[in-house]
């Protein structure tokens, strides 16, 4: 079992973009691989690939979700959100792969 609690995470996704989870489904039945389906009325639906590791979560998902610019300010509240929900310091590291960005969020 993980060290980290995904529903906190998911919770501070669904809180920086304004959106509810409205699909998590479990791959490969492991509670530490989760892929995440966020949706609201008036947006496009945003698909997340989640991995818990020890004490960090690797966060990917589509290049064409954020602009840079948009992207350096959301990284910043979705930090912000994560420290509250953990109550401890959060660093995370941001490329990209394949398309897509992926984050490396350690606790």
């Amino acid at each position: 079992m993980s060290n980290i609690d995904y529903l906190k995470v998911i919770g501070a996704l669904s809180r920086t973009l304004d959106m509810e989870a409205v699909d998590i489904r479990f791959q490969d039945k492991s509670p530490d691989t989760i892929d995440v389906t966020m949706g609201a009325a008036s947006k496009h639906e945003k698909n997340f690939h989640i991995r818990i590791t020890g004490f960090s979560i690797e966060l990917s998902f589509s290049e064409d979700y954020f602009s840079r610019k948009e992207l350096q300010r959301w990284l910043s509240i979705l930090e912000y959100e994560l420290e509250q929900a953990f109550m401890r310091n959060i660093k995370i590291q941001a490329g990209t792969r394949s398309g897509s960005h992926v984050l490396i969020v350690d606790f």
